[in-house]
């Protein structure tokens, strides 16, 4: 296999791509808050880092230094992001919403410096120096400015945790140089340019918002538009005032908009080139019925906190049912379960390593293990298509062996959805005395229909080739999820077994 680099002349310190726009469009719009209306242009961005690096330098802060960020989104949390990487000191953050009870242990593994409290229920004693957002922003505005470092690629940008629903959270230790190659990849996928304006409603403590978002609107000098969290009621009027040229989505939302009532085709997104699609799968019939509904394209792609953009559709080559062509130095490959390649179209554990990738781990009790390059296993099953195409078969661990024949359930999820009644479905396997394991899927109706078992069951048999046939179909008003939005099958599993 042939590694893909990417060319290290062409990287550019956060400090460079700020004085670069504040020099070209100094009066532009950089970030925008839809919340309260405020903004901060190119020039008063750079400006605003500059006095941060002098407030920095009177708190004994320096690169490398950490900062831990409890807060939600807003325009002073964004200043201090942007500070942060400009100046080299690292922003760590932990979503105090869905990490509440890990905050203290992730507290400790980190070791900051500073910690930045966003409200006063935010303000937990973590034994170190603390200080609340808005005064350190007001801190910061009055400070004389200071010269802005050249932090180079492997210098610590930022350093975030996953979800952690069941376990402690896994840190990701994210260097300056795999944040500039993953915007890379994104501009390359969704031909980002200066004229673009994103609208992003995810929490800025994700790194996945820096992914789509931050960075790759820091680097192609376009406009970040982001509300503090996602509402179905003011979407729509978002893009009316705000005129995003394009919008984040994730399947919930997708789903949402098309459960609820929504303008005319075509007249909610006016001016919106196109919608993404990420953090979990989303199924063909989703897909379709949206870009009918609508009247835009929705691009799916594929990532991880740890991976950068694994796979994306790019703007006028997108494939439904697809997450599109492997990201730009990711080095993908398909192993079967010796390790060794995949022949296309079959399907095994995707695999990476590339400049994309976060630098290392910060696991309990501090230790830091590399994944820079290194080669690991994402997890995920999958399979190229003869165009090179991805193709997700869902996740390892959920796989159903029934009489030795792998059946991902991911497929079972997709001819369950396209039951004109079904809004979502998760099949799982359950223990079966003969074949191993048995299918069973859930389901749950779309608003309004009268959906029973039976009915879901002769669309299959019309579908599926027996041995994939759900053997116990059951309907539900909702399914499990984790904090990302993806079906926690395995919730439904420990349910199957209680009974």
């Amino acid at each position: 296999m042939i590694e893909h680099v990417p060319d290290p002349a062409r990287f550019r310190p956060v400090s460079t791509l700020l004085r670069r726009h504040a020099e070209a469009d100094p009066d532009k719009i950089f970030l925008q808050s839809v919340e309260d209306g405020r903004s901060l242009t190119h020039a008063e961005t750079l400006a605003l880092c500059e006095c941060f690096a002098g407030c920095f330098a009177d708190r004994g802060l320096a690169p490398g230094d950490r900062i831990l960020v409890l807060s939600e989104n807003g325009l002073e949390q964004m200043a201090l992001l942007f500070a942060c990487l400009a100046t080299g000191v690292a922003y760590c953050t932990i979503n105090v919403e869905v990490n509440a009870r890990h905050i203290p242990e992730m507290a400790r593994r980190l070791d900051p410096r500073l910690v930045v409290w966003g409200s006063p229920g935010d303000a937990i004693d973590l034994g170190r120096e603390a200080v609340s957002l808005n005064a350190l922003y007001d801190d910061a505005s009055a400070h004389a400015p200071a010269t802005l470092p050249e932090i180079g690629e492997d210098g610590v940008a930022v350093i975030g945790f996953t979800s952690g629903t069941a376990a402690a959270p896994k840190g990701m230790i994210h260097n300056h140089g795999n944040y500039f190659w993953i915007a890379d990849q994104t501009i390359d996928m969704w031909k980002l340019g200066p004229a673009d304006r994103v609208l992003e409603y995810r929490s800025f403590s994700w790194p996945s918002t820096h992914m789509l978002t931050v960075m790759p609107m820091l680097v192609a000098g376009g406009t970040i538009v982001f509300a503090r969290h996602f509402s179905h009621s003011r979407f729509f009027d978002w893009i009316a005032d705000y005129r995003p040229s394009m919008a984040i989505g994730v399947p919930t939302v997708v789903n949402m908009l098309l459960d609820g009532t929504g303008p005319a085709p075509g007249k909610g997104f006016a001016g919106v080139r196109f919608m993404s699609s990420s953090t979990a799968p989303l199924m063909v019939s989703q897909h379709e019925r949206f870009e009918e509904t609508y009247g835009i394209e929705l691009m799916q792609l594929y990532g991880m906190s740890e991976g950068g953009v694994v796979a994306g559709n790019h703007v006028g080559e997108r494939r439904i049912g697809s997450v599109g062509p492997p990201g730009l130095y990711q080095n993908l490959r398909i192993v079967d379960g010796d390790g060794s390649p995949a022949a296309p179209g079959e399907v095994g554990e995707i695999e990476i390593g590339g400049a994309q990738n976060a630098s290392a781990y910060l696991l309990e009790g501090g230790e830091v293990v590399p994944i820079r390059g290194t080669r690991f296993k994402t997890g995920d099953l999958g399979y190229l298509d003869g165009d090179g195409f991805l193709h997700i078969a869902g996740r390892a661990k959920d796989v159903i062996i029934r009489g030795g024949v792998n059946i991902a359930p991911l497929e079972i999820d997709n001819v369950l959805t396209r039951h004109a009644d079904v809004s979502e479905a998760a099949a799982i396997g359950v223990p079966d005395p003969i074949y191993g394991e048995a299918v069973v899927a859930y389901v749950v109706p779309r608003a309004g229909a009268a959906l029973t078992a039976d009915r879901v069951r002769r669309h299959c048999d019309e579908l599926l080739p027996e041995f994939k046939r759900p053997r116990d179909i059951v309907v539900r008003d909702s399914l499990p999820k984790n904090v990302s939005g993806k079906i926690d099958r395995a919730a439904l599993r420990a349910e199957w077994g209680s009974g």
